[in-house]
């Protein structure tokens, strides 16, 4: 009579069971299932940061222009004599009486000296709005990656037309355009993404030309 150990059996057919891997289907099943987990996490993580590129951008644009257009407001607004006109570091030349006042650059002095004066000037080459003063060497970049021909325009009070005699009081206005995607440090051109930001103001100096 032969008698058979099966509590033996059974307990070695477990253990085999417990030692083998897995089989190759399962291990692509798995490792597709992690690859689709990998590249969700990737997406997430650059469509967080490509939003917050966005929000740096248009809060850095906000804030340099702000500021811009806070000392340029200041400074046009206690001016006693001001000409809008073209002009570059060292040369101005301002839009003859009887023309549409609108120009490149803006001259203000703030006496009736316009020997000393203040001059903004947009350099169309260099696509940036400077700031330069009488009696000081060097100038200073008040804005810059603009991409807009900047005017300096005297308009009527109701801001639609251009003033021709500049004997009368008018109104001083100018835009900034940017269209880029991280402001200041990178130029956007065709196929990528970009914000386009526009900021304008309106001022009337308190002063009357030659007061």
């Amino acid at each position: 009579m032969k008698f058979f150990c099966t509590t033996s059996v059974r307990r070695a057919s477990a253990a085999k069971a417990s030692r083998s891997g897995l089989t190759l289907v399962e291990m692509m099943i798995t490792m597709s299932i992690f690859f689709m987990l990998m590249a969700g996490l990737i997406a997430v993580q650059f469509f967080g940061m490509r939003q917050d590129q966005l929000i740096e951008s248009k809060l850095g644009a906000s804030d340099q222009s702000r500021k811009a257009f806070d000392v340029m407001t200041l400074e046009i607004r206690k001016s006693k004599v001001f000409r809008v006109g073209n002009g570059t570091q060292s040369t101005f030349t301002p839009v003859p009486n009887g023309t549409g006042q609108q120009g490149t650059a803006i001259q203000l002095s703030f006496s009736t000296d316009t020997n000393s004066y203040v001059r903004y000037y947009f350099e169309t080459n260099n696509a940036r709005l400077c700031r330069i003063q009488s009696g000081v060497t060097g100038y200073r970049i008040i804005a810059q990656d603009l991409t807009n021909q900047m005017n300096f325009r005297a308009v009527n009070y109701t801001g639609t037309n251009l003033v021709t005699d500049i004997t009368y009081k008018y109104v001083i206005c100018v835009a900034l355009h940017f269209k880029q995607y991280q402001y200041p440090l990178t130029q956007v051109g065709p196929g990528y993404l970009y914000d386009y930001y526009k900021l304008e103001f309106k001022v009337t100096p308190h002063c009357p030309d030659g007061a």
